[in-house]
């Protein structure tokens, strides 16, 4: 674990072994840390007598054991197994418990890679990109991708490229966006990979990518005024400004503050999307 956890119940002197994550725990609590951050992970796998059987004995919590072996029996569904286990302790909020059992009862019924997906959309929608690009490489190269349809795995190709984007990896971008269009066949996806194109001034690949892609005229115009109207917002124009009065007179103190500022902005928000 990489957080500081107190333990009201008892600590097992053999942790339970998670698999999935290759992860040890010792306590209710950090079973039920594991289970509020990776959500996305459990399946129906993570409800077994073992897990019952560890909470009886190492736990010290036979009443409980008691009921989760009883919800094993009876193929109850994972978010009621789930719920059980983390009302059991004060470690979750009323609030954090119904917001885990409302994400698991969506997904309870889907595949692995759709599960895979769910929690990689998820980072990238939090600004987690490192770890919403790894989560992508990883499900595409693993089995489970084998197992997703086409479309989907055009989707996620799509999602992925976009995480590049967002970090200025534009060519990695543009092999993401073509693998996701070869399957998905969206416009969207194809808009993606010519905007990647042109945002790496790569003019020889954004041709390429149009008569590949016999992209019609109006198409091309539509997104080369996209990326031109991306270049004349605010903060770049006033960038831009500030260059200039820099090298060229004026203010230069002044306009040396706003590039200063301008540029820790950038780094800033640069730092918060490289999080993991």
């Amino acid at each position: 674990m990489s957080t500081l956890i107190y333990c009201k119940t008892p600590i097992a002197a053999t942790p339970y072994y998670i698999e999935e994550v290759s992860l040890n725990v010792y306590s209710l609590e950090e079973l039920s840390y594991f289970i509020l951050n990776n959500v996305y992970l459990l399946s129906t796998k993570f409800m077994n007598t073992e897990l019952c059987n560890w909470i009886g004995r190492e736990l010290k919590l036979p009443n409980l054991s008691k009921e989760l072996h009883q919800m094993v029996q009876n193929n109850s569904p994972l978010h009621i197994f789930v719920g059980h286990i983390l009302s059991a302790n004060g470690f979750a909020s009323n609030k954090e418990i119904k917001d885990a059992l409302a994400i698991i009862s969506t997904f309870e019924n889907k595949s692995e890679a759709e599960r895979r997906k769910l929690r990689a959309d998820r980072l990238m929608a939090g600004g987690k990109l490192v770890d919403a690009i790894y989560e992508y490489e990883t499900l595409l190269s693993e089995e489970v991708s084998s197992t997703m349809p086409r479309t989907v795995e055009g989707d996620v190709y799509h999602n992925l490229g976009c995480a590049f984007a967002k970090l200025f990896f534009f060519e990695e971008a543009c092999r993401s966006f073509d693998e996701g269009y070869k399957r998905n066949q969206k416009k969207q996806t194809l808009y993606q990979l010519l905007y990647s194109a042109r945002c790496a001034k790569d003019k020889a690949a954004f041709d390429e990518y149009v008569n590949k892609y016999q992209v019609p005229r109006a198409d091309v115009e539509e997104v080369l005024q996209i990326v031109s109207r991306a270049t004349v917002k605010e903060d770049i124009v006033g960038f831009d400004s500030s260059i200039n009065d820099m090298l060229y007179g004026g203010n230069g103190q002044e306009a040396t503050e706003i590039i200063n500022n301008v540029i820790q902005n950038w780094k800033n928000e640069y730092i918060r999307l490289c999080r993991i």
